[in-house]
């Protein structure tokens, strides 16, 4: 069912209700008098004041204030005269939307205002020469409070499910942000660090050939053309907010191997994993890309060891180098932060430390069959 049909049918449900509650109000408590004997100034007067109840029910959402005001006044008017013993529901009906509406100040303002006027009647009512009409203030006066008591409580319930609402709207925002940051900083910071590093070795390396070049600038391009599609499935994702299409990185396993080789690191690799689902399966491609890129930039190291496997119900992922290994101050970057963050939302495990014969190692455990 549609927005639109679902508003008109709380409409249509809540000008029902008014009307049943409108002609409740006049039967029991102002129909009642026409069965004594009346004049036609009388049943003039019992016309009118019934109309306003009436009109009063019916607009309370649109005219809080005023319907309430006028539902007190007929129904006063109508004890004085003897032609309505309404102990003011029809006004307490009326008070509810108004209660609802108004700020926290005034809601405060309101109980305390019926809190004493409760009191107030409560002293006075025994005095009265009439005692049915001290009745009826008093009753009158508990059903406003109720009904202002009822309103001040759905605001407050209300105001703390819009709050509520608003703090995960924005801690989603703040999570999808992290998302998008760290995808960028996997592609991006991936591709121009092996694009730099080709670049450079094809301009340095002595005795290069014609061909050689054109065989870097060929990878070179091939790289960021693979760079600038995933950015682009990045941007999409952003209008559409899936982490990128299908949950699948467009550079494969086997790419990033073949790039980390191309830039002069020797590769060595083990990759046994059945078919994982796709968070999975992007889980792993990234961690191994991360990997590899760190090991490029800041190792240091000529070889490396990238190791994929199941083991139980879990995913292993294993990158290991010769390189300078990490320091105790040295500071975590954004792609190592990504990477717990990435590893941390499908309820695994990573681990960075430096090996005993030297270099770093990288080492995660993912369960299988659990999706961020």
């Amino acid at each position: 069912m549609s927005t639109s049909m679902l508003g008109l049918r709380s409409s249509a449900l809540s000008w029902g209700l008014d009307a049943a509650v409108a002609v409740a109000v006049v039967g029991f408590f102002w129909v009642p008098a026409l069965t004594r004997e009346r004049t036609q100034g009388d049943l003039a007067l019992w016309g009118v004041l019934a109309v306003l109840v009436c009109v009063s029910v019916m607009l309370r959402w649109k005219l809080p204030t005023i319907s309430t005001v006028v539902a007190i006044g007929a129904t006063t008017v109508g004890w004085t005269s003897g032609l309505g013993t309404d102990p003011l529901l029809a006004a307490a009906w009326c008070l509810y939307p108004m209660a609802l509406q108004r700020a926290p100040r005034s809601r405060s303002f309101g109980l305390v205002m019926i809190a004493a006027l409760v009191a107030l009647a409560a002293t006075m009512a025994p005095p009265l020469n009439d005692p049915v009409l001290g009745q009826r203030i008093v009753n009158g006066i508990c059903a406003l409070g109720a009904s202002w008591l009822l309103g001040h409580v759905e605001a407050r319930r209300q105001a703390a499910v819009a709050a509520m609402v608003r703090e995960q709207e924005r801690s989603e925002r703040a999570r999808q942000q992290s998302v998008m940051a760290r995808e960028v900083h996997d592609v991006v910071g991936h591709a121009l660090s092996f694009i730099s590093i080709e670049a450079d070795a094809a301009r340095t390396l002595p005795g290069t050939t014609e061909t050689e070049l054109r065989e870097s600038l060929a990878d070179i391009e091939q790289r960021a053309r693979g760079a600038l599609e995933e950015v682009q499935a990045l941007v999409r994702s952003l209008r559409t907010g899936q982490i990128a299409p299908d949950g699948q990185a467009l550079v494969s396993l086997p790419d990033l191997l073949a790039a980390a080789r191309a830039s002069g690191l020797q590769v060595d690799a083990s990759i046994t994993t059945p078919e994982l689902p796709a968070e999975l399966g992007l889980a792993v491609t990234r961690i191994v890309q991360e990997g590899l890129s760190n090991i490029v930039r800041h190792s240091g190291a000529d070889r490396c060891e990238v190791a994929v496997w199941s083991e139980d119900d879990r995913i292993a992922v294993r990158v290991d180098d010769n390189g300078a290994g990490i320091h105790a101050d040295d500071a975590p970057g954004n792609g190592l932060s990504g990477m717990r963050e990435r590893v941390a939302e499908l309820g695994g495990e990573l681990t960075i430390s430096t090996r005993l014969e030297g270099g770093t190692r990288l080492l995660a455990h993912l369960p299988i069959g659990r999706e961020a």
